[in-house]
């Protein structure tokens, strides 16, 4: 835990951990993860200096058992594990399932642009109103959240900032052009992979 390493520092107002995502040397995100008395200065000096590497760092708003990308992939994880479990398909059934479906979109927009996009034209709103409820139906073994106004409004306010007054349309043509500029790529490296 972030905390039990911070305790130890004799200059607490500098003390940062830099989470980074493997393979490090071809990834370029690292999460900066500031301790209860971080300095907002040393906040500052970390991120110029994992921009200056050309990382992509996201500061934490406070510690998280976990990490964010980490917990995101052991979510998937655990569920795989469910569903291999069960009998319902194999481990390259979900690598394939991950590899051309949601991985090609998620290494673009990640998940909440990606459905923001499925909202149409009223965007999130929409997305949230019509599948929200399908929260509730039994179909992972992990407990959703409460979709509460709370939370909806956070997700609604988030992918608007995040589509930068893009329309649905503007985005939803970035997404597929990248999306087959991405598969024409991969393509090159695919055979190596699958032989």
């Amino acid at each position: 835990m972030p905390s039990k390493i911070f305790s130890k520092c004799k200059n607490i107002q500098r003390g940062i951990i830099g989470h980074p995502f493997n393979p490090v040397y071809l990834l370029p995100l690292v999460e900066i993860v500031p301790g209860k008395r971080t300095s907002e200065k040393s906040l500052k000096i970390a991120n110029k200096f994992y921009k200056s590497i050309s990382m992509n760092p996201i500061v934490l708003k406070k510690e998280l058992p976990g990490y964010l990308s980490d917990r995101l992939q052991e979510a998937l994880w655990r569920e795989a594990l469910h569903i291999i479990n069960e009998g319902y398909a194999t481990t390259e059934d979900l690598d394939r399932a991950i590899e051309d479906g949601p991985g090609l979109r998620y290494s673009l927009m990640g998940t909440f642009l990606t459905f923001h996009l499925a909202g149409g034209k009223a965007g999130m709103k929409h997305m949230l109103e019509q599948f929200g409820p399908a929260l509730k139906l039994p179909w992972t073994k992990l407990k959703a959240p409460k979709l509460s106004k709370k939370l909806s409004e956070r997700l609604i306010s988030g992918t608007k900032k995040q589509a930068k007054g893009k329309s649905i349309n503007q985005l939803s043509n970035i997404r597929d052009e990248y999306l087959v500029n991405l598969q024409l790529f991969r393509k090159k490296y695919e055979n190596k992979i699958r032989k």
